[in-house]
């Protein structure tokens, strides 16, 4: 089942003088099972929706349900959907408390009344997801590691908890490309093998066009497009007007149509546009 928001406002300092719509009409759709991106400029309001994905605000008006269920103040209404629904804000690693990363990891387990067999099973194959090595790293401090180790901790802590939709907020803002490939590729891997759902609000329209199936696209509190990546990046003068910038790729490929090369190549990631472009080099007798 989905998570849906319908016709769905939220306005700060309701009946205020400053009062004003972070959203506003809200419609959209994300699937079980897949990898939707939430992209929009700054302030377009991207935190506040995944904040309403889990009952850390609640809408103005209109309704979200998560697997049916309609969210609301009720704490079992609300302690159902927080099973389901983990958020990993930007830089997690501001808010690690505890003295070992089992610890760190382990937290939410216990408050959701886990045995200690859970718990030692929970925490050892979320690391082994996040590809940190429980033999190595259960009893380290957090605050040893780097930032890309300290961010697969926070990941591991949501994983840990089993919730089926994975809500991350630039989940590899300050890391450098290796690690940002790295968190966001066992991501995927973990999408594939237990069909988690993974929602990620990103500035970096590269790594969208590279992992995201679908994109939720904001614009000043409202839904600009929604549907394909790939579609998406293929309309330049949409990116233009909702602020965004294209992928590399894409900027690439129609560099290279603009030359008038008439190579045919795959924009919609990196890597495929990257495999169209060896392919055509070995047809073509290139070495």
């Amino acid at each position: 089942m989905p998570i849906e928001l319908k016709n769905v406002d939220y306005v700060y300092d309701s009946g205020e003088p400053f009062e004003y719509f972070a959203l506003r009409g809200i419609n959209v759709r994300i699937d079980e099972g897949s990898f939707v991106g939430i992209v929009g400029r700054t302030g377009s309001g991207k935190s506040t929706l995944v904040e309403h994905l889990n009952g850390l605000l609640f809408s103005s008006h209109g309704e979200v349900l998560v697997d049916g269920l309609t969210l609301s103040r009720d704490r079992k209404v609300l302690s159902s959907v927080r099973r389901k629904v983990g958020i990993v804000f930007q830089y997690p690693e501001d808010q690690f408390f505890a003295e070992t990363i089992f610890e760190e990891i382990a937290f939410g387990c216990r408050n959701y009344g886990f045995s200690k067999e859970q718990i030692d099973t929970s925490v050892q194959k979320a690391m082994t997801i996040v590809g940190l090595d429980p033999g190595r790293f259960l009893s380290l401090s957090p605050f040893q590691l780097s930032g890309g180790e300290q961010r697969r901790v926070a990941i591991a802590s949501v994983i840990a908890m089993g919730q089926k939709y994975i809500v991350l907020d630039e989940p590899t803002a300050g890391l450098d490309s290796g690690s940002k490939l790295t968190v966001l590729g066992e991501l995927e891997s973990l999408r594939q093998s237990s069909n988690v759902t993974v929602i990620l609000v990103s500035h970096n329209m590269d790594e969208v066009a590279e992992f995201c199936e679908r994109v939720i696209v904001l614009d000043e509190g409202s839904v600009a497009f929604q549907g394909s990546t790939e579609e998406f990046f293929r309309s330049a003068d949409l990116v233009n007007r909702t602020g965004l910038e294209l992928p590399q790729s894409y900027r690439l490929a129609r560099a290279l149509k603009d030359s008038g090369c008439t190579l045919p190549v795959d924009e919609s990631s990196s890597d495929r546009f990257l495999d169209s472009l060896h392919s055509w080099l070995a047809d073509s007798g290139v070495r």
